[in-house]
């Protein structure tokens, strides 16, 4: 179908930035990419399978320049329970309420967020929760709403990870998970050449993101990155009720 220029320019906008959230916040594109590309009318099935394959893609990069970081220990479990996880999300999909489930976690989102923005501590010390329940939560999420990254981010902040260890472990855990999805949507049917080239549009655009992204990274202090990302919680949570 024919798209004129400006919905081309606002669709690699959009794109974009859900590319630079996921780079300097280690998720999120797909619930800042979603409800936008829906105002601009992109095609829903081509919006998903670029949406799988750019998140990949910004994975891959961010896992191996931290990669001494990974935790073996901690992505098995991780990975262990979005497999049991998943299958959960996906039957839920099917017979649940999954907008009352969005506005639930976009509610908890944004309490999080503005909680932490006040400054009022909710986790004393260090957070002790079952990484393998953690895993079962995203996977869950992750099947029923596209919404896997939120609750590791959310776990690993509140329990005080490093930002390198962090970064890691969020971009190997989605790189495993993301790998399988990307997959499993080709299998569908989802992708074509309209995708592809689609992809190949917004590389020059995503090399620039990358760039611009670690430079501000290299140069932000741990205190202030982290009231970013409670505001990116608070974003991230009102996207959820659309």
């Amino acid at each position: 179908m024919y798209r004129s220029i400006e919905v081309d320019i606002a669709v690699y906008a959009i794109f974009l930035l859900g590319a630079l959230a996921r780079y300097v916040f280690g998720f999120g594109e797909a619930l800042v990419t979603t409800p936008l590309l829906l105002l601009v009318s992109f095609n829903t099935n081509n919006a998903i399978a670029m949406i799988g394959i750019l998140g990949l893609a910004l994975a891959l990069p961010a896992a191996i320049k931290n990669y001494q970081a990974i935790d073996f220990h901690l992505i098995k479990h991780l990975v262990s329970g979005a497999i049991l996880g998943v299958p959960l999300g996906l039957i839920f999909l099917h017979y649940g309420n999954t907008y009352m489930l969005k506005v639930l976690m976009g509610i908890f989102l944004v309490l999080y967020g503005l909680i932490n923005l006040i400054g009022i501590r909710i986790v004393k010390g260090h957070l002790r929760i079952p990484t393998l329940l953690v895993g079962i939560v995203s996977g869950f999420l992750g099947g029923a709403i596209n919404t896997h990254g939120a609750p590791v981010a959310m776990f690993g902040q509140a329990a005080n990870w490093p930002d390198k260890y962090l970064r890691a472990n969020l971009q190997t855990y989605f790189g495993i998970v993301g790998l399988v999805i990307v997959f499993g949507q080709g299998a569908s049917g989802l992708w074509n050449m309209t995708v592809f080239k689609d992809l190949l549009f917004l590389v020059p655009g995503v090399v620039a993101v990358l760039i611009v992204s670690e430079i501000f990274l290299r140069r932000i202090n741990t205190a202030t990155l982290n009231k970013y990302l409670y505001g990116f919680f608070v974003i991230v949570g009102g996207l959820m009720f659309f």
